[in-house]
């Protein structure tokens, strides 16, 4: 049985439903970019929001894989492994704040700075401009040591914002066994704040 599919323009015999089926009218078109309209722009916060968590969690793993990695490095190597802070992902630094990059090194001095004899085992060029990231803790804030048994002296907390937003925090918190945890707020429970550029 043979089936014929006619649109509702080719039956129309009205001039009025005829007319109608020539096109869309100017007012269909405004209305459905002003909805358009409204829609994406509910659509860009979140958007936005969800790209900047985005960046923030991508960062602060990579940071979390960083502290592992030369703990894991310290206990295999059998020798002391330093963490620091680096303006050229050479040598260590005592400048501005942890955003400009770091670098994992063993220190077989040991003295917390690398020599020319001293392997380099991983290198992070610097973090985008409006993510930031800095390091407080007891002793310096300027590296991290693991010793052999990858326990260290000193325990400590990394802050990373976006924008200098205080509601993006993140924590990484290093404890003396050398373990992370991940937090929104400081290891007493206060409120995290972004650190100051450097």
């Amino acid at each position: 049985m043979d089936v014929k599919h006619t649109s509702a323009c080719a039956s129309a015999h009205g001039h009025h439903l005829a007319s109608a089926c020539k096109g869309t009218s100017l007012m269909d078109i405004l209305t459905t970019m002003a909805i358009a309209s409204v829609l994406f722009g509910f659509g860009i916060p979140s958007f936005q929001s969800y790209m900047v968590n985005s960046r923030l969690v991508s960062n602060i793993n990579l940071l979390s894989r960083s502290l592992a990695l030369a703990r894991s490095e310290a206990v295999k190597r059998e020798t002391p492994v330093v963490i620091c802070k680096s303006q050229n992902q050479q040598n260590c630094t005592t400048a501005g704040n942890w955003r400009q990059g770091w670098i994992i090194f063993e220190d077989r001095l040991p003295d917390r700075q690398r020599d020319k004899n001293e392997p380099l085992i991983f290198a992070k060029a610097a973090l985008p401009a409006p993510v930031n990231l800095d390091y407080a803790a007891f002793r310096s804030s300027n590296f991290i040591a693991f010793r052999a048994t990858g326990i260290t002296k000193t325990n400590g907390t990394f802050t990373l914002c976006y924008n200098q937003d205080a509601d993006s925090a993140r924590a990484l918190i290093l404890s003396k066994t050398g373990r992370v945890r991940f937090s929104r707020t400081r290891a007493d429970g206060r409120p995290l704040r972004c650190p100051a550029e450097k």
